[in-house]
């Protein structure tokens, strides 16, 4: 029996990366481990898959997050058993809340090796709880199961959960005996062995099921409710966070239906609208910079359309719980997208697809007046944030600025979260933002400060222009020094790009929120490390530029299209922030 394991273990992984390249997934993120040695040599030796090793688990999944996320299409992640699986669980998280598809093949010790003390053995089953969509317990590796549709069939469910309805990832725990490679007589007879294998799995065409994702039509009666809420009445479109499947071709219809209803439109920065949308008096972005001081001659909005995931400005949240009027949320993967619980109708199914539907019932509105009120505010915002920006006092907006003038056509953004996602939308504005068709990205599904610096990877390894920028506070970055590995293996395949470490000593957000009154702020909260990162990026071999003033600027923009990667680190001083925020 021992003598046929290893070749049943091989062509069993063998076979199951086979079936996942009939979908057309095309790459594997492996971390090196003994029990998962049957997958990751399948990978390997697959012709139609492409390989990135990365040997920090944790790392390893955000940097797959990043691949899902550029390509919007399942990528597979390997590692061995133990405590190797658990690392996965905050970019699985991220994942799960972001619509990001993953197909996690975690492999495990074999059953007579649970719950008896073995080394490098837990319990994995549903480890990940309900932050994925199905749970596929494998069998143990035998012959009747590769003569029949099990790995198959096994592969095609995975495949239709992590992208259809509700994409997101999908685990896959497989238990695996040893020898766990076949048992041949020579190094040179394993090798022939091994591509035998794979060619005689490779020979055998499985064609995979049709893709089935289209849109659930909208009712005609929840159609004709909305048109009759919006004809002739005053309303807004909130765009919140959409994927790259919401993001879609949406733009021109969703400009056709808000020029027909004469409507503002507030976009998130990271709607996909900000920075990749043709210009449009329709579409404002300052809003967080204005909602707490216009008024709009007392009149509010009688509706409001959301379209995506909640947005982040926390002044727009606090203009809409002080708004009293019907919304109508559409949920393109059917959960509840309201923290305010108020009254909505929900509508289930794509932004595109929503507003098409939608676009030839409603009638023009004739009244402008209400627009207007909404783009002079917006307006008078760019005023003042260009006024604040006027300082020789440096801070981010100067950052963010002088980034979004400066950075070629069509390249990707990185943010991280807390400070720096927030100081993109408070300072793209039209001014800066132009037509230069960027894609901004941040990990807003759950928000977590944990592998930023690794899903950066991961998107620059997706993005066809091979050069990106990222812009993370100082504690994000602390938080994942081990992605800049990462950093190193794509530049060895052409890619480049400059990593902008905004530095104020610490979580600079909470001197925005309530704990900044404390006593105890500075030890609990603020939390500087006090580290010399140009250390940092000497022991990973990276560029290395010290900005502390406004004249020394110029130095970022030098730094685009450089060969390498470069860390750029900007002195901030936190309480010069403050101020300086305060004049926006």
């Amino acid at each position: 029996m021992n003598e046929q394991t290893g070749t049943l273990n091989y062509q069993w992984a063998f076979s199951l990366i086979h079936y996942c390249s009939r979908h057309n997934i095309s790459q594997a993120v492996i971390s090196p481990g003994s029990r998962s040695t049957p997958l990751a040599l399948a990978c390997e030796k697959h012709p139609a898959i492409k390989t990135w090793i990365d040997i920090d688990e944790r790392s390893a999944a955000f940097f797959a997050l990043g691949l899902s996320q550029a390509s919007g299409h399942p990528v597979l992640l390997i590692c061995t058993s133990g405590t190797a699986v658990a690392n996965w669980l905050p970019a699985v998280i991220e994942a799960s809340y972001s619509y990001t598809p993953l197909l996690l093949l975690s492999a495990d010790r074999p059953d007579e090796l649970q719950n008896c003390g073995a080394n490098q053995t837990i319990n994995q089953a549903f480890l990940f709880g309900s932050n994925v969509r199905v749970y596929i317990p494998l069998k143990h590796p035998q012959q009747k199961f590769l003569d029949n549709g099990y790995l198959k069939e096994t592969i095609d469910l995975a495949y239709s959960k992590s992208l259809f309805a509700k994409p997101g990832p999908v685990h896959i725990n497989i238990p695996l005996r040893e020898p766990l490679l076949p048992q041949e007589t020579n190094t040179e007879q394993l090798n022939k062995t091994i591509e035998q294998l794979g060619l005689d799995i490779l020979k055998s065409e499985h064609p995979a099921p049709p893709d089935t994702s289209a849109p659930p039509p909208v009712s005609q009666s929840t159609l004709q409710a909305v048109q009759t809420l919006l004809d002739n009445h005053p309303g807004l479109i909130i765009c919140g966070r959409l994927t790259p499947e919401e993001q879609d071709n949406l733009q021109p219809v969703l400009s056709s239906l808000a020029e027909k209803l004469n409507c503002p439109v507030l976009i998130d920065p990271l709607s996909g609208l900000r920075l990749r949308a043709k210009r449009s008096r329709l579409l404002l972005m300052n809003y967080d910079t204005f909602l707490d001081k216009a008024n709009f001659n007392g009149q509010s909005p009688q509706w409001i359309i959301h379209l995506g995931q909640f947005p982040l400005s926390k002044k727009l949240q606090q203009y809409l719980q002080q708004q009293n009027c019907q919304r109508i949320i559409v949920s393109s993967y059917g959960d509840c997208l309201d923290p305010l619980h108020t009254q909505k109708q929900v509508v289930n199914t794509l932004p595109k697809a929503f507003c098409q539907a939608l676009l030839p019932l409603v009638t023009r509105n004739p009244d402008s007046h209400w627009l207007t009120q909404w783009q002079d505010a917006e307006q008078q915002a760019e005023n003042r944030i260009n006024r604040a920006l006027n300082t020789d006092q440096l801070f981010e907006g100067h950052i963010i600025n002088t980034l979004l003038q400066a950075i070629p056509l069509q390249l990707l953004i990185f943010s991280g979260n807390s400070m720096a996602i927030r100081d993109f939308d408070t300072f793209i504005s039209h001014t800066n933002s132009g037509d230069k068709n960027l894609r901004l990205y941040a990990n807003r599904g759950a928000s977590g400060i944990d592998g930023n610096i690794s899903t950066f990877a991961g998107l620059l390894a997706a993005h066809p222009e091979h050069y990106g920028v990222a812009v993370l506070g100082d504690l994000s970055f602390f938080h994942d020094m081990n992605g800049l590995l990462m950093l190193r293996q794509i530049q060895k395949q052409g890619y480049n790009g400059t990593i902008i470490l905004l530095n104020n000593h610490g979580g600079g957000i909470f001197n925005y929120l309530p704990p900044y009154q404390l006593n105890e702020f500075e030890k609990l909260w603020q939390t500087d490390t006090a580290l010399e990162f140009r250390y940092c990026a000497d022991l990973y071999q990276l560029n290395y530029i010290r900005i502390t003033q406004v004249s020394e600027l110029e130095q970022l923009t030098e730094t685009f299209r450089q060969n390498g990667f470069t860390l750029i680190e900007v002195i901030i001083d936190a309480q010069t922030s403050v101020k300086c925020h305060s004049q926006t």
